[in-house]
Parts: C-alpha cells; sequence; structure tokens
C-alpha cells in the first residue's frame, strides 16, 4: 500500500509516492521541470493561476503512477503541502474567479497596518499572535475595495490548499492552522477573528468550515479520479501549510526544535508552548500542525522574502547559459569570505517582514568591473542570503527562543556547502541537513490522518540527518569582519530608504555592529594569546633560552591589537555620535566619553584604561573642565543622554 503527498509551490508542484508499511520514498516527481511564472501586473504584485497548479498537481499523478507501475487503488491516502497566504476565491459552482494573489505579494500591507493600529496593537498580538500585516485577510480586503464586481461573486474563500482539496474531493474546507496563517483565527476565543471580520466588512459566510490538520475531510471523487489518474474514494486526510509542513518534515513538533529552509523564500520555523509575538510584526507566530484546544503548538516563523529567487535569477539572466548550481557553487567557492567587498541585497522580491514590511528591493555594490567577476557576485548573494537568515535568528533568539541546532531540508539552498557553513559559523551551532522534502512529509501525515499510523510523532521520528556543516572555526573571524561589513550597508540602506525607517530596526543593527566588531577584537586576541601560550610550553619542554626574545616580541605585537581596539573603538556608533557632537575631543577623551554613556563605574573604568582609580578620577575632571559643563551637572548623565 502507498501514501501519496503534494507540495504545491509557487515555483513547482512536487508529487512524492511513499511506501505505507516501510515509510521508504518510492518516488518523487515534479512539474514543471523549469519553475513556474508569477503575474506581476504592477509592482509589489504576485499572482499566479490556481487552474495551473490542478493541471501540474495531475500531470504528476499520472506520471508517478505510471512511472512505478502501481495500481492507483493500491494508494490509502493523500497529504496536501501548499504555499501559505494566498488567497483564492471562487463561485458557487467552485469556478475560481480571479487570479490567486500569493504569498509574496505586498499590495494589501498598508491595509493590513491600518487594521493593526485601529483594533490596537496589543488586542492584535494578543488575539491574533499577529499584525493582520498582508496576510489573507487584508489581501481579501483588496479585493472588496478594488474589485466589488468579483468580490460580490465570491462564494467562499480559500488558501492554495484549500482549493487543492476542493478540486480533489468537490467539498469546501480548511484547517484552523490555514485560518491562523491568514489572521482569520483568534487564539483567545478559540474561533474565528470575528473583529478583524466586521472591521474589514467581511461576512463569516465566506470562511470555510474548519477541520482537523489530520482528519479525512473528504475522498477522491469521480471527476478528479478521471483528470489525476486516481482510483475515486481515496482518503484526502492531511493538509498544512509549507512551512509547518516543512517543520513537520523534519520532525519539528514540540517546543526548543527549530527547522529551517530556503527555497524561493527563506524561512526560520520554531515551535512554542505558549504565546510569542514581537511588538514590531517582524516575526509571525500561527498555529502548529498539531496545535490543538488547551494544548497550545504554536509555530514561530521568520521569513525572508528575498532569498532563494534572487540566486534563480542570477542563474537564468547572469550565469551563462547551461550552467548549473554546482556549475555556480564551484565557482564562488574559489572566491574569499566578503567576496572581496561586494555587497548584495536580496530583497527583490516584495515588502520584507523583518524590515517592518518595507520594500528595500536589491542592490549589488562595490562592484568593481576591472576585478570582480560573475563567481564573485555568486559569493555575494549566497552570503547575503545567509546573513540575512543570521540577522533574522538574532530577532528570534530576542524574543526568547533558544536555538542549538537547525534542521534543514535537502532540496533548497542549503545544499550549497558555502551558504550551510556561512550560517552555521556566525551562529555558532551545529547545521543538520535531513533528506526528505515537503511532499514526503505530507505523505506520511496523511497515513497519520487517515488511521494508518497512530502517532505522528513516532512516524517522523526515523528522520535522521545525513549530513551535518559545522562553524568554520578557522576563518571565524573572516566571517564576522564580512557579516559586520555587510549589516553596516545595511543600516546606511534603512537609513536613506525613502520610507520611515524603524529607529528601533536601526538600534538593533547598531547594536549588532558593536558586538560584532567586539566579538572580533576577542578572537584576534585569542589567536595571539593561543600562540604565546603554544611558545611557551615549547619553552618548558626544551628548556630554551633563545625562545625568550621571541616570546618578547610576541607580547609587543599585542600593540596591533591595541590599534585594532582603537578602530573598533572610533566605528562604534555611539563614539561617532560623541565625536560629531564634540571634535575637539581626543581618542581617550571619547573612550572615556563611551565608557560613561554606557555608566561604567570609576572603577571599572579604572581597569578598561590601565589607570589607578586616582588616575580614572583626574581623566573624568580633565574631561568635565574641556566641556565647561555647569555645576551640579554629572558628568555620567551628560554622557548618557546622549
Amino acid at each position: 500500500m502507498y501514501l501519496l503527498g503534494y507540495d504545491i509551490g509557487s515555483s513547482s508542484i512536487k508529487t512524492a509516492l511513499v511506501s505505507a508499511d516501510t515509510k521508504k520514498v518510492i518516488d518523487i516527481v515534479q512539474y514543471p521541470e523549469i519553475e513556474m511564472d508569477m503575474i506581476s501586473r504592477q509592482k509589489g504584485w504576485a499572482e499566479q493561476q490556481p487552474e495551473l497548479w490542478w493541471r501540474y498537481l495531475c500531470l504528476g499523478t499520472k506520471k508517478i503512477i505510471e512511472k512505478n507501475k502501481i495500481k492507483s487503488s493500491d494508494i490509502l491516502s493523500v497529504g496536501i503541502s501548499y504555499q501559505m497566504h494566498g488567497l483564492v476565491v471562487v463561485d458557487k459552482d467552485q469556478q475560481v474567479l480571479r487570479p490567486s494573489i500569493i504569498w509574496c505579494d505586498s499590495r494589501a500591507v498598508s491595509i493590513g497596518d491600518q487594521a493593526f493600529h485601529a483594533l490596537g496593537q496589543n488586542f492584535c498580538l494578543d488575539n491574533y499572535q499577529n499584525s493582520p500585516g498582508n496576510f489573507t485577510a487584508s489581501k481579501l480586503k483588496w479585493v472588496k475595495d478594488n474589485e466589488p464586481d468579483v468580490y460580490e461573486k465570491i462564494d467562499k474563500i480559500l488558501l492554495p490548499g484549500d482549493y487543492i482539496a476542493m478540486k480533489l474531493t468537490g467539498e469546501i474546507s480548511t484547517t484552523i492552522s490555514g485560518l491562523s496563517e491568514g489572521v482569520l483565527w483568534n487564539f483567545k476565543e478559540n474561533g474565528l477573528a470575528h473583529k478583524l471580520l466586521d472591521y474589514y466588512g467581511i461576512s463569516t459566510d465566506l470562511i470555510p468550515e474548519p477541520k482537523p490538520t489530520f482528519s479525512v475531510s473528504g475522498l477522491v471523487n469521480e471527476v478528479a479520479a478521471e483528470q489525476t489518474g486516481l482510483t475515486a474514494g481515496i482518503k484526502v486526510s492531511y493538509r498544512a501549510g509549507d512551512q509547518p509542513n516543512n517543520a513537520l518534515s523534519l520532525n519539528v513538533l514540540e517546543p526548543g526544535e527549530i527547522a529551517a529552509t530556503c527555497g524561493t523564500s527563506g524561512v526560520v520555523y520554531g515551535v512554542v508552548d505558549k504565546a510569542v509575538n514581537d511588538k514590531q510584526s517582524r516575526i509571525n507566530a500561527f498555529a502548529h500542525v498539531n496545535h490543538k484546544d488547551k494544548k497550545n503548538r504554536i509555530g514561530v516563523l521568520l521569513c525572508i522574502n528575498g532569498a532563494g529567487i534572487q540566486y534563480s535569477w542570477l542563474r537564468s539572466q547572469i550565469a551563462l547559459s547551461g550552467r548549473s548550481y554546482d556549475d555556480m557553487e564551484r565557482m564562488l567557492a574559489g572566491v574569499p569570505v566578503g567576496a572581496e567587498g561586494v555587497c548584495i541585497f536580496p530583497y527583490g522580491n516584495g515588502a520584507e517582514r523583518i524590515f517592518n514590511n518595507r520594500n528595500l528591493e536589491s542592490h549589488i555594490l562595490n562592484l568593481e568591473f576591472n576585478r570582480h567577476t560573475r563567481a564573485h557576485i555568486y559569493r555575494a548573494a549566497i552570503e547575503s542570503v545567509a546573513f540575512t537568515f543570521v540577522y533574522g535568528i538574532h530577532l528570534l533568539q530576542e524574543i526568547g527562543l533558544e536555538i542549538k541546532t537547525l534542521r534543514v531540508g535537502n532540496d533548497n539552498m542549503f545544499q550549497s556547502k558555502v551558504f550551510s557553513t556561512t550560517i552555521a559559523t556566525l551562529l555558532g551551532i551545529d547545521l543538520e541537513v535531513v533528506e526528505t522534502t515537503g511532499a514526503v512529509g505530507a505523505a506520511l501525515a496523511a497515513g497519520h490522518g487517515c488511521g494508518h499510523y497512530k502517532s505522528i510523532r513516532k512516524v517522523m521520528s526515523s528522520v535522521q540527518a545525513k549530513k551535518v556543516y559545522k562553524p568554520d572555526h578557522n576563518n571565524y573571524s573572516d566571517y564576522k569582519r564580512a557579516f559586520a561589513a555587510w549589516k553596516d550597508a545595511l543600516a546606511d540602506l534603512l537609513s536613506s530608504d525613502s520610507g520611515a525607517s524603524s529607529e528601533n530596526t536601526k538600534e538593533l543593527i547598531k547594536k549588532d555592529k558593536v558586538i560584532a566588531q567586539q566579538s572580533l577584537l576577542i578572537e584576534i586576541q585569542k589567536k595571539q594569546l593561543e600562540q604565546i601560550k603554544k611558545t611557551i610550553n615549547k619553552l618548558q619542554i626544551d628548556h630554551n633560552i633563545h625562545a625568550l626574545p621571541k616570546l618578547l616580541k610576541q607580547l609587543d605585537s599585542h600593540k596591533s591589537a591595541e590599534l585594532i581596539d582603537q578602530t573598533t573603538m572610533m566605528s562604534n556608533p555611539i563614539v561617532e555620535e560623541i565625536k560629531k557632537q564634540y571634535p575637539e575631543l581626543s581618542y581617550e577623551e571619547l573612550k572615556l566619553g563611551y565608557f560613561l554613556h554606557m555608566k561604567f563605574s570609576t572603577k571599572q573604568i579604572a581597569e578598561e584604561l590601565n589607570l589607578s582609580y586616582r588616575g580614572a578620577e583626574t581623566k573624568r575632571y580633565r574631561l568635565r573642565q574641556k566641556l565647561d559643563l555647569p555645576k551640579g551637572t554629572s558628568l555620567s548623565a551628560f554622557f548618557a543622554n546622549l
């Protein structure tokens, strides 16, 4: 007996055939073989025809049945994974009324922002776990406002997976997980988001009935059987968005477990058992596949729109004809970390959630025609996505997620050694690559949904890492330096962008910059001290008195660390601000001002400046005199308020 799984992506439709008894993958097919097009009639728009998804699903199903010479009657059940946040609208005859507004379309950003402010930030985050943002409910409001003739004909709204289930069974339904991803579910009330729907003027009659994620939502009907090659009566018993499904495929089901994927977009997905939200709504939380009333399993999702789509664009538009991703990887591997100064921002795929829904677009910086090659652009492109992943994971850590190990699939950008090693090195964690796909996960989940497997945890427990990327400690400083330079350029982009820049975002980047600079200095000093330690050990073993001059010379080399310290300090954003206001201050005085801003005590300042306590007091007194501060003004408070 077999299980069938579908993964309805924006690039292609994957179909997986799995043995129900052994759980082994029999075959996976993909249609189309080249990536599907998106319709973009205006800037920031992204649409696809749902009928194309169905057509490619039918072709894939027929091919996998014929290729493996199986009887379709031996298929027990079907599971569906699908691209999240899309909007499909159908009339009473189940006919699609307009192209689907898909996940990366950013036209509804302002609509969601207005609702967020009108309903109240705390209310939305407490009840929906999210801002209405650019999600399905807001996209439906856009249709209501801009295409009233279409809106009047709508009988039901569907997510992409709901549409596929409808085509297979003729029945319309959804899931709680699906409703939550559209910001149509109220976690506190365990029901529809009535207040948001009322605010948008949308009737609840348009929302399908939710059914459990793991349950039989219908049977393949005669029409679908004829079009797909399936047998009528096969159960459709699982449906979930691609990111919750990807997490399930990697056996990420319980709190503390983390999954990641980087296909067209990039996503990090962690599971928690209580409400977690980000006040700036850069991170989103949805009901996970195993979420139940009174047993919270919430998936915390960080999305990067501009990810794999950038790299596929480079392959189709920049790489020479016939070049594969493997060819590009071999080329970029010969370029040093940091791409010798080339810097790329991959945000050319709509509004970026982690930058407060701003559309920053894609940029290539520092390109020198006499020096840089395609390989440099490939390296900078790979690094730009990896750097964005690390930047985003820092946001997850800020709201309390602990990340010890990342588990990822092997059907996306994580196949790149450079990409995976960059992330592992900057985070200081192992990155585990698992040989599975979303379509395989959907097939196995369908086995649980139809009752063939009793426990989904046991089903997925066989998932094992096939490859582990470890941090590159030998070149850690190079990675940190490249990441710091990239963040500096990002800060410039954010501050120069015509939109209103988030002060909190810029402040976070400044803090990251300081941390990166300090980490780099520590790393350099650690290496120097380690070398001195080796020399001392050799001296003890050999009793080689002639080694002492060399040791002293190495100790003197710590002056280079002082130079690095000075360079780091002078590029610190706090010091830059002090220098901007008081250009007459010397380096030592700027350094003292920085310590005062950071609220160091006089004792701490003395230790940092290698002074006695009285010497530090004298330094403070002279700085006060130079600034000509009024009597009674606290020097510490003066710098703390800068």
